[in-house]
Order: C-alpha cells, then sequence, then structure tokens
C-alpha cells in the first residue's frame, strides 16, 4: 500500500489542473474536456440501456465508454507528469479516476517492465460508481457489474504500456463482496473463456469470423498472412467499432460507397474489406488515384482506349480501370480531383451501367461495384463548381466517416503490436520490447499522417533499432520533418533537459550555458510568449490563458501590463 501522505500530494497536483469556466460551459482537466454527472442520473442512463438492448449490448456500450475514457486519461498523465518515474505516473491513472468521481483504487499487486510492455497485477476498487448505480436500479447482482470501470482500466493500461492488457473483475461490491477486486495481464495469458467473457460486450465476434484477415478484433491475435500491414483493419475503439457496423451494413450491397476520411487513415484498407465481405469478394478489386491524370490520359486510363488504324499509322486498343473491375469493385481515391469531364463519364457509367471507350461511340456494358473515397474537401468542390452535384448526390448514398488516429487512441496498442510484429518479421529483427519513453511519445503525438504515420514510424525504428533490444524514442523521429519533437523540455524547477531514453532525464549544461551566453532576458521571453498566445487565440483571452495554464485575470492583468494601451477587441 502506498504512503497516503504521498498519495494525497499527487492528486492535489492532479487536481489543482482541474479548471471550472463556469461562463463558458466548461470544465477542463489538463486540456480535456470533462463534465459532471448526477450519480442518479447514470444510474437511470445505464438503467435504460439494460432494460431496452439487454445486458450484453449494455455491457458493451459501457466498456467502450470505460475504454474512450482510459485512453484520454492515458495521454493526459503522460503530459502532466513527463519527468516522474514509471510507477508514479502510472498511477496517475487511478488517480485521475478518483478525481473524476468513479472509484478509489488500491494497489495490491503491481508487476510491470516498462521496456517490454508487460503488465500483471491485482487491485482493489472502493467505493465504485457503478456499482452504486447498479444497486439503485436492480439491488444485488449474481455477476460483476464494473463494466465502463474495466474498460477504463483495460484501455488507460493498454495505452500507457503500449501492449494489450486485460482487466477482469473477480470480486464485485454488488456481489457481497466487501470490495471489488481486478486482476490484470497481458491479453494472450488469458484462456479464451476469460477473452470471450472480457470482450462480449464488444459485439465484435461474428464481424471479425467475416472478415478474416481483414481484421483483427482486440482479442484477436494478429495474422500472419498479410504481406502489407495496410492490408488489415485493426482496432477496437468506440468509433473503429461504429464505422466496421457501417462496414458490415453495407458491404452485401451494391449500393456506392463514400469513404470520407484524412489522409493516411485507412480508406484504401477499408475499400478492401468491403470488398472481401461482397459478394464481389472472389472478383477484381481495381483501385485508381483520380489525381494521378487528367483530361485525354485520364480518359484512357479509365475508360479504355478503341483500337483504330489508318493510312498514317495504328492506335493499340486497351481496356481501362473500369472494364478491368466488371463484375468485382472499382475503388476511386481522391474523387474530388476527377475533371468535368470524367465525372459527366461517370455520372453516365452509374446512371446506364454503360462506358464508351475513347475514340468509340459503341456502348458497352459494366457491372462493378463503386467505392469513392474523399475528404472535406469534396464539399467545398461542390460548393465551388468543380464537381458536380448530381454526380455527389449518387456517390454519396452511404457515406462512412473513418475518425483519425487522434481520436481512437485506445487503439494505438493494437496497431503499434501489430506493425512491430510485421516488420521484425520482415526485417529479421528481435524487438524485446518498446521504451517506458517511446510509449510516452506515441500516446502523446497527434499522428497528422494517421495510421500511415504511424506504419512508416514503426518501420523506421524496427530498421534502427539494435537486434534483442527495445525500441527507443530516438528511433521514432525522423530528421526531415519538423513537426516531430527534438526530445528536449523543462524540468520542474525550469531547467532546459534532454530526456534520456532510459526513461529518466538529465540536464543539458550546455544548452543552458549557449542560453545564457545569449544574454537571454527572462521577462521579455515572458511578454513575448503571452503575446503569442493571444494572437494564436485571435483574441480571446479565455482561451488564451487556457493554453498557458493561467487563469483569465491572470492573463488579462500580465497581457494589459505589457501593452501601451488597454487591448480592444478582446472578449469581455
Amino acid at each position: 500500500m502506498e504512503n497516503e501522505t504521498t498519495v494525497g500530494v499527487d492528486i492535489g497536483n492532479l487536481s489543482a489542473r482541474l479548471r471550472f469556466n463556469p461562463q463558458d460551459g466548461c470544465i477542463w482537466l489538463e486540456g480535456e474536456r470533462v463534465v459532471m454527472l448526477h450519480l442518479a442520473a447514470f444510474a437511470n442512463l445505464r438503467r435504460e440501456l439494460i432494460d431496452t438492448f439487454g445486458v450484453d449490448v449494455a455491457r458493451g456500450l459501457l466498456t467502450r465508454m470505460g475504454h474512450t475514457s482510459g485512453a484520454a486519461d492515458a495521454a493526459l498523465a503522460r503530459r502532466t507528469m513527463p519527468h516522474a518515474g514509471f510507477r508514479e505516473s502510472f498511477m496517475a491513472g487511478p488517480r485521475l479516476h478518483a478525481i473524476e468521481g468513479m472509484v478509489a483504487v488500491d494497489p495490491v499487486l503491481f508487476d510491470a517492465d516498462p521496456e517490454t510492455g508487460f503488465h500483471g497485477g491485482e487491485w482493489i476498487w472502493r467505493n465504485s460508481a457503478e456499482v452504486d448505480a447498479h444497486l439503485q436500479s436492480y439491488g444485488m447482482s449474481a455477476e460483476p457489474v464494473c463494466w465502463a470501470l474495466t474498460g477504463y482500466a483495460s484501455a488507460y493500461t493498454s495505452a500507457f504500456m503500449g501492449s494489450p492488457i486485460l482487466f477482469r473483475e473477480v470480486e464485485c461490491r454488488a456481489m457481497g463482496a466487501r470490495h471489488c477486486r481486478i486482476v490484470a495481464k497481458p491479453s494472450d495469458q488469458w484462456d479464451d473463456q476469460a477473452r470471450d467473457d472480457l470482450h462480449q460486450g464488444f459485439d465484435l465476434e461474428d464481424t471479425q469470423a467475416e472478415i478474416g484477415s481483414g481484421w483483427a478484433a482486440v482479442c484477436g491475435e494478429p495474422s500472419c498472412q498479410a504481406t502489407r500491414p495496410g492490408d488489415r483493419l485493426i482496432g477496437a475503439s468506440a468509433g473503429f467499432v461504429s464505422m466496421m457496423h457501417m462496414v458490415d451494413k453495407v458491404a452485401r450491397t451494391d449500393a456506392a460507397v463514400i469513404l470520407i476520411g484524412e489522409p493516411g487513415v485507412g480508406k484504401k484498407s477499408c475499400a478492401r474489406v468491403l470488398h472481401k465481405l461482397s459478394t464481389r469478394g472472389t472478383k477484381p478489386f481495381v483501385a485508381f488515384n483520380c489525381a494521378a491524370l487528367s483530361g485525354d490520359q485520364l480518359d484512357a486510363e479509365l475508360f479504355g482506349v478503341e483500337k483504330s488504324s489508318s493510312a498514317g499509322g495504328s492506335q493499340m486498343g486497351r481496356t481501362g480501370r473500369v472494364e478491368r473491375a466488371n463484375g468485382g469493385t472499382l475503388f476511386l481515391e481522391d474523387v474530388h480531383r476527377l475533371d468535368l469531364r470524367a465525372q459527366t463519364k461517370l455520372l453516365r457509367m452509374l446512371q446506364t451501367g454503360e462506358i464508351e471507350r475513347v475514340g468509340c461511340s459503341q456502348p458497352r456494358a459494366v457491372r462493378i461495384r463503386l467505392i469513392a473515397a474523399s475528404n472535406a474537401r469534396l464539399v467545398e468542390a461542390v460548393r465551388d463548381g468543380s464537381f458536380r452535384e448530381d454526380l455527389y448526390y449518387r456517390l454519396t448514398t452511404f457515406p462512412i466517416l473513418i475518425p483519425p488516429l487522434r481520436e481512437r487512441r485506445t487503439d494505438l496498442p493494437l496497431l503499434i503490436r501489430h506493425f512491430l510484429e510485421v516488420f521484425a518479421r520482415r526485417y529479421g529483427k528481435e524487438i524485446t520490447g518498446i521504451s517506458e519513453m517511446a510509449v510516452g511519445y506515441l500516446l502523446t503525438y497527434d499522428f497528422p499522417g494517421n495510421v500511415t504515420e504511424l506504419e512508416s514510424m514503426i518501420e523506421r525504428a524496427v530498421i534502427m533499432a539494435p537486434d534483442k533490444g527495445p525500441l527507443g524514442v530516438t528511433y521514432l523521429g525522423s530528421p526531415i520533418d519538423e513537426r516531430n519533437p527534438r526530445f528536449y523540455g523543462l524540468s520542474t524547477r525550469g531547467l532546459l533537459i534532454s530526456k534520456a531514453d532510459d526513461g529518466g532525464a538529465r540536464h543539458d549544461l550546455g544548452a543552458l550555458d549557449r542560453l545564457l551566453d545569449s544574454n537571454f532576458e527572462l521577462e521579455a521571453f515572458e511578454n513575448e510568449l503571452i503575446a503569442r498566445a493571444v494572437e494564436r487565440a485571435a483574441g480571446n483571452l479565455s482561451k488564451a490563458a487556457k493554453s498557458l495554464g493561467l487563469t483569465r485575470p491572470q492573463l488579462a492583468y500580465r497581457y494589459r501590463k505589457i501593452q501601451d494601451s488597454p487591448p480592444t477587441g478582446l472578449d469581455e
């Protein structure tokens, strides 16, 4: 059991990061918005879910809610305690859950190795809000009821360790026990029955079997059959499960589908899964990037060229992508980049099921399933007239939104593990795990390039990492990408430090000396920082204050102090 004084101090430090902004109707916990909810309201919602949809569906929904919260708190713990020791940093999660009013957590057994991602443990939960909610509605239970809490613990620990860790509630206060008790082990160390019990709420079993090698659920082992990492969809987050539900609904129809998402989210992989699940799964899957060509070349590539001859020469005929996909699926990437002439021909194909090759007026019948992919620019193209509105409505019969990786952080451990295994096997290396700092970096990075960027990052790191050694944080960065961190920061005493790969930190005295030699002025730096924060917030002092960790009055005082005259156009 931990020292109560230390626990109290740590909870105090975390609680101090809680910010109430009643003017804007917001509560912030270190940059994450949170809400306060009456236990009676939570109990009523929980009862409505169970009575309306049944225990299994309700358990799945609440478990996924816990997963989302746990992944968010794991990133929060990494940000708020970057220089703490491993155990202290990990315990931020249970303490955050206590601050959030969900449960008080006491460790009984804590066994973890940040280098290999192993975690095993036993914990006591006191005053579970979920138990109280269940007791209010139903009284005593014949089975454990802390579904959201178990989902939270699994997601938090998996994200923090960089490896799938599953928790199981073995004792529950709702069953008459004095306290709730949970046990944690890596996912592959649970027996099949335990894994089924743990994840029955996700309702992924049927869909996973149908997709086969196309999708690995949270309790499934990564398949070794895929030749390319991008051939699979991996995840168990709420956003991922929602997306796969939509995929499963439309896959066996011939309806046109459009996949909307940022670059790198896996639109092509999703299209392949749709094709595999459809009745055309054994037929051709033909992909084409609409940004690659334009004009006559685009027409010829998509719709083909008719063979012709004349006195002056001859032209060889060839089939286009549409004809090659006949009977199967045609996937058009970046469909908003099609020129107007190709849009007109594509619309005719969707309306009549016929195309005309370049140089031929004789229509040819084609029978294909069309899947298109785009991003938010498609709507802009319709608005500015560069994309036909009638074609837009044809393509958007069934839109599927693919969430960016930053919105499905729960899936990071599964994706990291998959890519590590694929690239370690490809390059003949044995990677023993991921260093604590590497996990912290991956957990808090926003991945503007989404899954594609994560894949490239892990591949680069595996190539650089020593054989039979861990994957370190310094292997993740790219020298040509300015968005990647330089792995420097400020210590709790305000000193510039270089973060060592072993999870510790050491002072960079040379950098400090260079800073002092440059006649560094602390007051000028503070004034510039404040002015920049207000500029980035477009004059909104509340928003600027939040980015600096100050209250609005504190920032307003400092900002007005450095101005020649009172600022104008600011929020009041």
